[in-house]
């Protein structure tokens, strides 16, 4: 490609397509995000019992209060929300799943409960926060979160209250 610019312009012409690819390749690590979240999602589905072959289904009882297996992963997060009535970390899901079923691949269950946690979110069912200390981030239910993104007081877990109340 062949460029006619004056040679007054060149430093300006130069960074502006320096800018130019900074956004491009910032939009491509965006885009690879995004696959990496539709990878999770087509894992997620592909492991549920529908697309296995040969199997029998266990009649599952939705009326219960018990934690079941057959739960959706969204369901299993919605458990551990109730289960802990606190703002909480995709890290404790995975724990906490992982707990009631040891079977699990952790790493499986770690991308599911991510691409869950995404697609609440993005749904706004849920939101996010980000503790400006350590960088972790929690969800919870959008209603435990004020129209700025900040967690209501009763819903921070003690830890992450006293650092960021200082005790209070």
């Amino acid at each position: 490609m062949k460029i006619n610019v004056p040679e007054k312009y060149a430093d300006l012409y130069l960074k502006a397509l320096s800018e130019k690819k900074q956004l491009l390749e910032a939009k491509i690590e965006e885009f690879k995000k995004e696959i990496q979240e539709i990878d999770n999602h087509i894992s997620a589905l592909t492991s549920m019992p529908i697309f296995k072959d040969g199997n029998t289904y266990p009649q599952i009882n939705w009326n219960t209060n018990a934690y079941q297996i057959e739960w959706s992963w969204s369901r299993k997060i919605a458990y551990y929300e109730g289960y802990k009535g606190k703002i909480m970390t995709s890290g404790e899901i995975v724990d906490f799943i992982m707990e009631k079923e040891p079977e699990l691949d952790k790493q499986k269950v770690r991308s599911s409960v991510s691409a869950a946690l995404s697609n609440r979110t993005r749904s706004g069912i849920y939101a996010k926060f980000s503790d400006p200390i350590s960088n972790t981030t929690f969800y919870g239910p959008s209603e435990w979160f004020t129209e700025n993104d900040q967690p209501h007081i009763e819903y921070l877990p003690n830890q992450l209250k006293d650092r960021l109340l200082g005790g209070s």
